[in-house]
């Protein structure tokens, strides 16, 4: 006997669009909040109690923050960072996904347990030993440098997750182009990536949002404003006077603006790539 769907209550869909909308909320109201500031005054800024929407809109903040300071710079030196760190991520973790995919060789099983015990080490860890291996080498203040610390930390997540789309992909196909003579590079390059497009999509937002928004690192080994990315443009906001609350907060839209640009326009191939490669078939 089929089962039947239990139809729910008009109690339960009241309670549960409750909890959503109150999660809603709840998620976007600091991102509202820092909207909000950074189009108030700086007087206003400090009014008790707080008002949830500018009494006069000002676009201040956001012409001081764009002409008087460093943005400008650190916005172009976020998206050389990023667009760097991805070509080698991209690179590094599709020839290696690809080799554990297809190939057996020795110490196989224990190569993919070290990648994935990588990503269990605290970078708090790591920062020290990079920065006198840095400093003594030579290295520090280095646009090139810091592409390469990037790539080191993104390189194995983007690798477990190329290599679960790469399983997903028939090796009948592979065999196919091997016996008509296309090498194992041409293979991947033409045959395997071009299939694998959702995967790759999902490894580049990934990379490109998390070099984005990262400050630590780039604080560490850069001590130049011409080197630093837009996050520092945020902290840049902390003086020995005060905080700056207006700055900050524009600053910090202006560092949100291009991920949620990403989110809007590109986010269901995100969420196809990261469960694409779940199933093999």
């Amino acid at each position: 006997m089929p089962m039947t769907k239990k139809r729910k209550s008009p109690l339960d869909i009241a309670l549960t669009s409750l909890v959503v909308v109150g999660a809603t909320i709840l998620i976007l109201f600091p991102l509202y909040w820092v909207l909000v500031t950074s189009l108030k005054d700086e007087s206003e800024i400090f009014n008790l109690p707080p008002s949830f929407f500018p009494e006069v809109i000002t676009s201040a903040n956001y012409a001081f923050a764009w002409t008087q300071t460093n943005i400008p710079v650190y916005f172009l030196n976020s998206i050389f960072y990023a667009l760097g760190t991805l070509l080698v991520v991209l690179v590094c973790a599709s020839c290696s996904a690809y080799s554990m995919s297809r190939f057996k060789f020795k110490g196989k099983a224990a190569y993919m347990l070290v990648i994935l015990l990588t990503q269990l080490m605290p970078m708090t860890t790591l920062i020290v030993p990079l920065y006198v291996s840095f400093g003594t080498l030579g290295l520090m203040n280095s646009r090139w440098a810091l592409i390469a610390i990037y790539a080191a930390i993104q390189a194995p997540i983007a690798t477990w997750l190329l290599l679960g789309y790469f399983n997903s992909i028939p090796a009948e196909i592979d065999e196919a182009a091997r016996i008509d003579g296309c090498p194992n590079l041409g293979i991947l390059l033409k045959i395997v990536l071009p299939l694998a497009k959702p995967g790759l999509m999902a490894v580049s937002l990934s990379v490109v949002i998390a070099i984005w928004q990262e400050l630590m690192l780039a604080m560490t080994f850069t001590n130049v404003d011409e080197l630093r990315p837009l996050m520092a443009g945020v902290s840049a906001s902390i003086t020995r006077a005060g905080i700056k609350w207006g700055q900050m907060t524009a600053t910090g839209i202006i560092a949100c603006v291009p991920i949620i640009l990403i989110y809007v326009f590109l986010q269901r191939n995100l969420v196809e790539g990261l469960t694409g490669g779940a199933v093999k078939g």
